[in-house]
């Protein structure tokens, strides 16, 4: 074989390598489309499938107030109710960072929560009466007893469930019989 042959044959190999690059490289562009496509029908269906919890109304019973919660399910798959926590905005302890933070949220032990198809039960029910309604196909009530007064605070509601987790926050100021639909909403998403 001689000189010319083999750069002949280099330059074939070269100019097939080239081509099935270039058509490599348009098959990539022409599934970018579908990749994304793919993304977004995948984003909204996560955004689309998410748990929403909704405060209802606050009660004033005896020495405690019961506060009303929905849970709603969104999405095609149940969800069970792990936990729940309510929170309560404290003066911080520490007067230097005061300044920066002047309220920190502190977890309200004694609050009882408890998941029901009853929404006029007023007594705190426990799990071995209310098991089954931790499963939630499309909505579950969530009444929430805390001891003292209804005031004007801004609690913040912590629920964790096999599929999301959401709080909720909220001034407890709709007694029963007087709170109304929202005129606003508004949701945000943050793209990672």
């Amino acid at each position: 074989m001689n000189q010319q042959t083999q750069q002949l044959i280099t330059l074939a190999i070269a100019l097939i390598g080239l081509l099935i690059s270039l058509y490599l490289l348009f098959i990539n562009i022409k599934n970018r489309g579908t990749q994304l496509s793919a993304y977004r029908i995948t984003r909204t269906l996560h955004r689309s499938s998410r748990i929403v919890l909704k405060y209802i109304n606050v009660e004033q019973l005896d020495g405690r107030f019961l506060v009303k919660l929905v849970l709603f399910n969104l999405g095609s798959i149940a969800t069970v109710i792990h936990s729940f926590a309510v929170f309560k905005p404290t003066e911080n302890p520490n007067r230097l960072f005061r300044v920066f933070k002047p309220t920190l949220l502190k977890r309200i032990e004694d609050a009882h929560w408890w998941p029901t198809q009853d929404e006029n039960q007023k007594d705190a029910r426990y799990l071995d009466d209310e098991y089954k309604n931790l499963y939630v196909e499309d909505y579950r009530v969530i009444l929430v007893s805390i001891p003292g007064l209804v005031g004007s605070e801004q609690y913040e509601f912590e629920i964790r469930t096999n599929n999301d987790y959401q709080i909720q926050k909220t001034d407890l100021r709709g007694i029963k019989g007087t709170h109304r639909f929202s005129h606003y909403y508004e949701e945000w998403h943050a793209e990672k």
